[in-house]
């Protein structure tokens, strides 16, 4: 019973740590969803233009790049962090409980591979889900629809996954039919985007202190290899004579 105890605790903080890690790049995505349906969603009639195409692949872009610049922050950050656990680790298996004590040090939020594609995962289980609703409701959703729960659902994920959703949206009331599963191909972009990047920017992390190490080394050999000069006492007559 202890031990399910400590595994439920352990699992409960990595979910934790996951998932505060993922909020960053969701609210991104939901500012991208929000702006690309103020920009787009205006008007009596709805219609789809090279406008809106632009616009579309303006606000993708920016949320990719931003998720992508916090997914390889913190792929640096954790790995630095599984530094600390191995050396923490270490000591404890040579001291036992006299070794190195790392008190900001946790574990769960330790480098793993894995991390950076689950990351991925959360931000995209709003295209997914609302890619099977509407493609589940492809004939109902149309540019007049009536008030009601699938109205309401359909402005939600205009607020929450209009990246994703949004340019099907147009196509399809504008009479260029598409299925809206087809949507759910876009949550393979985070997933793929922090994956990479979370790996990436540990490698680069650890490429780093790699350097920095070897530089220190060569610094610290080249100090002891140095020429260490005598100290005659300055009196006249001790020091050799320099050659001309």
């Amino acid at each position: 019973m202890g031990n399910g105890k400590k595994t439920m605790r352990k699992a409960g903080r990595y979910t934790w740590e996951i998932f505060k890690s993922a909020v960053p790049s969701l609210i991104m995505y939901f500012c991208a969803s929000m702006i690309l349906m103020m920009l787009t969603l205006k008007g009596e009639t709805v219609e789809w233009n090279t406008k809106k195409l632009m616009w579309s692949i303006v606000c993708c872009v920016v949320a990719f790049f931003y998720h992508a610049i916090v997914s390889w922050g913190f792929g640096g950050s954790q790995y630095e962090m599984l530094v600390s656990g191995n050396i923490k680790r270490l000591t404890a298996e040579k001291y036992g409980d006299g070794g190195y004590k790392i008190s900001f040090h946790k574990e769960a939020k330790e480098y793993r591979v894995w991390k950076g594609f689950v990351i991925g995962g959360i931000c995209a289980i709003f295209p997914i889900v609302f890619g099977i609703i509407f493609g589940c409701n492809q004939s109902a959703i149309g540019e007049k629809m009536e008030s009601g729960p699938l109205a309401i659902i359909v402005m939600i994920a205009f607020f929450l996954s209009g990246w994703s959703i949004l340019p099907f949206y147009y196509m399809n009331v504008t009479g260029t039919y598409v299925s809206y599963f087809v949507s759910c191909l876009f949550g393979l972009f985070p997933i793929l985007v922090s994956g990479f990047c979370y790996i990436g920017g540990a490698y680069a992390r650890r490429g780093k202190r790699l350097r920095e190490q070897m530089i220190a080394e060569r610094n610290a050999q080249a100090e002891t290899n140095r020429e260490r000069k005598i100290n005659y006492g300055g009196l006249p007559g001790t020091k050799p004579r320099k050659r001309k």
